[in-house]
């Protein structure tokens, strides 16, 4: 959090967290100077040499290859030809990305994925699209012009949730904010806002993207909790017979009553709350 409290400046952390984090964009020009030596060629071969990342070849919105085993210079091939190098996964590459990432994760429990963006002047990675990450945007070189919409589409998306396509067309929110993206500033962008960037000069960028868990996460950990519990282990009398169809249905209505009851009491208990935390924890990539 460290890191984050720095680039936030004046803005206290209180005031990001409880205005803008997974509500609202936010942005703050010069504020990442000190983070521009994070992504640089040297460090994009450094990263590519490890064969821990993933590299993504990109152009104009089409992805052409996806590769772990891609040299520097076959990279900067395809990059002189207009093409935009997406490194996923740099921490693994880095130990400087690595701290960036361990910096974010530990007080938003959650793992921390860092991808480099390097793009050619004149051209673009991705067109209008939305995540599922809660991203931090650090330029490090040339610029870049952000143009952000409210999701009306499909909001607050999750992994499982998102369509194939993810139909901009048919977003008609009317509000439009244009952020334009200098080496030294940075951008908060949160999960689900439509988004395009358009390279002005020849950009590199730094996308910290965190994912802290959602309320359907909870399903994940009821069940290894509540199988603790005696009454939540007992056997469902599916084999009991019944005189018709509609008696079935209202003895289980009756037993699925009393299993809410419990369970509303259960995830209410301090025990399932401290059991839900450590399992967030225990999320984060070491």
């Amino acid at each position: 959090m460290q890191i984050l409290k720095a680039l936030l400046g004046e803005t206290s952390l209180e005031s990001f967290l409880n205005k803008n984090f997974t509500r609202l964009p936010y942005s703050a020009p010069n504020a990442a100077k000190p983070l521009e030596s994070y992504l640089d060629w040297n460090v994009v071969q450094k990263v590519l040499e490890s064969k821990q990342a993933i590299l993504r070849i990109v152009k104009d919105g089409a992805v052409a290859v996806d590769s772990e085993q891609m040299s520097y210079d076959e990279a900067m091939k395809y990059y002189r030809e207009g093409n935009t190098l997406v490194l996923r996964y740099a921490e693994k590459g880095h130990s400087m990305l690595k701290s960036l990432a361990d910096d974010f994760a530990v007080p938003f429990r959650t793992e921390v994925d860092i991808q480099l963006y390097c793009t050619p002047e004149g051209h673009n990675a991705f067109g209008w699209h939305y995540d599922i990450e809660e991203v931090f945007v650090i330029q490090t070189k040339g610029s870049k012009e952000y143009t952000l919409r409210p999701n009306t589409v499909h909001p607050r998306p999750l992994l499982t949730s998102v369509p194939k396509n993810m139909e901009y067309e048919k977003e008609n929110g009317e509000q439009v904010l244009k952020v334009l993206m200098e080496a030294g500033d940075w951008l908060y962008i949160p999960s689900g806002w439509w988004h395009i960037a358009r390279t002005q000069k020849e950009s590199m960028h730094i996308s910290v993207g965190l994912m802290p868990r959602s309320a359907v996460d909870v399903l994940e950990s009821l069940p290894k909790f509540l199988c603790q519990n005696s009454y939540w282990r007992s056997r469902l009398p599916v084999h009991k017979n019944f005189s018709d169809p509609d008696e079935e249905v209202a003895y289980y209505q009756d037993a699925m009553l009393a299993l809410a009851a419990d369970l509303k009491h259960q995830m209410a208990s301090p025990d399932f709350i401290k059991f839900f935390l450590q399992e967030a924890k225990s999320r984060i990539r070491k």
